[in-house]
C-alpha cells in the first residue's frame, strides 16, 4: 500500500508541478502574470432572443456568388468559418450572423478592423434587405427571398 501512496504522490507532483504535501497544504496566490493568463483574450457579449417566425430564406451576396445564411454563420479567414475570406484585413473569426425572430443580426466578434454596416462601424446590428456589410475590404449584401 505504501508503494501505491508514493506512486500517487508522484503523479500529483507531475500534474501540479509541486511536491505532494505542498499541493495539499499550501494555497498560493497566483502571480500577476498567472492571473493575466487566465483572462479571456476578447470580451464577448451574451445575446438572447425569443424564437419567432423566420423569413423564408436569408442570403449574403458576394459579387455574383449567393450564400444561404444559417444560424451561427461565421465569416473570417480561418477554415472553420462558413464563409472563408482571403482578405488580409479580415480577422480569423471576424463576424457572425444569427436569426432573431423574423430578422437576422450581424455581430462583430471583437475584430481588429471592425465590421461596417452601410458605412457605419457596428458591434451588433439588425439587418434589412439591401444592407451592405463590409468586412476588411470585402463587401457583402444582405438579401431575403
Amino acid at each position: 500500500m505504501a508503494s501505491f501512496g508514493s506512486w500517487l504522490a508522484r503523479i500529483v507532483q507531475i500534474l501540479t508541478g509541486k511536491p505532494h504535501k505542498q499541493a495539499e497544504n499550501r494555497q498560493e496566490k497566483p502571480l500577476l502574470s498567472d492571473a493575466e493568463d487566465l483572462e479571456p483574450t476578447k470580451r464577448y457579449e451574451a445575446f438572447s432572443f425569443k424564437e419567432q417566425a423566420r423569413p423564408s430564406q436569408a442570403y449574403l451576396r458576394l459579387g455574383s456568388e449567393v450564400i444561404l445564411l444559417q444560424a451561427g454563420f461565421l465569416v473570417g479567414r480561418v477554415a472553420s468559418c462558413h464563409l472563408r475570406l482571403a482578405d488580409p484585413k479580415a480577422s480569423r473569426v471576424h463576424a457572425s450572423f444569427m436569426p432573431v425572430g423574423a430578422s437576422w443580426v450581424v455581430q462583430d466578434n471583437a475584430s481588429k478592423n471592425g465590421t461596417f454596416l452601410n458605412g457605419r462601424r457596428i458591434k451588433r446590428a439588425l439587418l434589412k434587405p439591401g444592407d451592405t456589410i463590409r468586412i476588411g475590404q470585402t463587401v457583402l449584401t444582405y438579401e431575403e427571398r
